[in-house]
């Protein structure tokens, strides 16, 4: 696979942007799911078109959720449908955006909607390269939202 996947917990990773070819190499690594934050034309020329992602993944017979949002503008919505597909417990997932920190944020923001302490969830992003301490505050609301 062409991209770095970077672990935020057992079951979850990160990654930056990810292509219709990688699918395959996603379902053949384990993966059941794919999560993407990325919303279509937010670059000029590299990024694939979500439905031709959906199709690859599909096809791979991986589950495909579409959340996408932009800079850390998540939704509740969001934070819940994530926080459901964690909350299945049915194998190993991958978010991604343009960097992974979006993804990072919504699967922070879901595990605490699902129970998972602040400081946790700060740590996995660390571990991922991913600092989320400056949105702290905000993953808290949405998880709190999410779970009203």
């Amino acid at each position: 696979m062409s991209r770095f996947l970077l672990p935020v917990d057992a079951r979850v990773s990160v990654s930056g942007q990810l292509d219709p070819s990688d699918m395959k190499d996603l379902a053949d690594a384990g993966f059941t799911a794919v999560v993407n934050n990325r919303p279509d034309g937010e670059a000029f020329f590299g990024q694939p078109k979500t439905a031709d992602l959906r199709a690859a993944a599909e096809a791979a017979g991986l589950k495909f959720l579409d959340l996408p949002f932009a800079g850390p503008r998540a939704t509740p919505d969001q934070v819940r449908a994530f926080a459901d597909l964690l909350a299945a417990g049915d194998g190993r997932i991958v978010a991604f955006c343009k960097s992974g920190m979006r993804s990072a944020l919504l699967w922070g923001a879901a595990s605490m909607a699902n129970g998972r302490p602040l400081e946790e969830v700060l740590q996995g992003a660390r571990s991922a390269g991913q600092e989320l301490g400056g949105v702290a505050e905000l993953m808290t609301g949405l998880a709190q939202a999410a779970r009203s």
